[in-house]
């Protein structure tokens, strides 16, 4: 039993380690990955709270760089995911395929490998944050921080639910981005979707960036006269909501792409 945990832990070691050296020789990734908290968050947001984040009742910049940094983890991990697909070209998944590892250590190698470099955004977008204004204190920064994992693994679920069915790594890639480029405009990453009502609100209840935005933003205000005004649902609630998606997409997700290999 010892000897099979090692093996595993092993497995999701070495696969996580080959995943941060591909994001580190990809500058084009990177570089990306870069580019949206300035868009979004140095730009969009600037703007935003200037014009009219001062009757918000609570600070915009502080609000979006929370948002922004859930969306930055998505969009890494979204990326990275799709490596699975990507690999299929150099016949890499056959090899580890047949090696006695559960291939869920392989999913869960590729998520920590991306989730280590989700890192380097997170903190390129608190940088940016300060630059526009946004403030966070020693503590709340260590609350972000410490959850920063589950976001990561609810993101890499979804995406390994996405690429589970996709065989060619250009339409995973195109899905993935649709599918956060939307999620960052709907699920209240940006803006606030509190008092959406109809088709808005039912198509952002549905999204799962939504809990993780709103679980993050639950736990940063905490005890805060705002929390109220700036959250859908208590921290726990979503909790539940995201651990729940998370299994079912890893489970789905993993199974689908398994059967893809087994079937070329």
């Amino acid at each position: 039993m010892k000897n099979k945990f090692l093996r595993e832990l092993n497995a999701v070691i070495t696969i996580g380690m080959r995943e941060i050296t591909i994001f580190l020789k990809s500058p084009a990734k990177l570089i990306m990955s870069l580019i949206f908290p300035v868009m979004f968050l140095g730009m969009l947001g600037g703007q935003i709270s200037q014009n009219m984040g001062m009757n918000m009742g609570f600070d915009f910049n502080t609000f979006m760089l929370v948002g922004m940094l859930v969306q930055s983890i998505f969009m890494v991990m979204g990326n990275g995911v799709v490596s699975l697909v990507e690999d299929r070209d150099s016949e890499f998944n056959q090899e580890i395929l047949v090696s006695p590892v559960s291939r869920y250590s392989i999913v869960l190698g590729k998520i920590a490998g991306s989730a280590v470099a989700s890192y380097i955004v997170f903190f390129f977008t608190i940088g940016v944050g300060y630059a526009i204004g946004a403030r966070l204190d020693i503590a709340q920064f260590l609350v972000l921080l410490a959850f920063s994992p589950l976001i990561c693994l609810a993101a890499g679920a979804l995406g390994v639910m996405c690429i589970g069915f996709i065989e060619k790594p250009t339409t995973a890639g195109i899905v993935i981005m649709l599918s956060v480029m939307a999620q960052t405009f709907l699920s209240g990453a940006l803006i606030p979707v509190n008092h959406s009502t109809g088709v808005m609100a039912l198509v952002s209840r549905l999204l799962p960036m939504t809990y993780c935005v709103d679980f993050m933003r639950g736990v940063f205000y905490h005890g805060g006269n705002v929390s109220s005004a700036v959250t859908l649902h208590a921290p726990f609630v979503n909790l539940v909501i995201i651990v729940t998606f998370t299994t079912l997409f890893l489970f789905a997700g993993t199974t689908g792409f398994v059967r893809a290999e087994k079937n070329r």
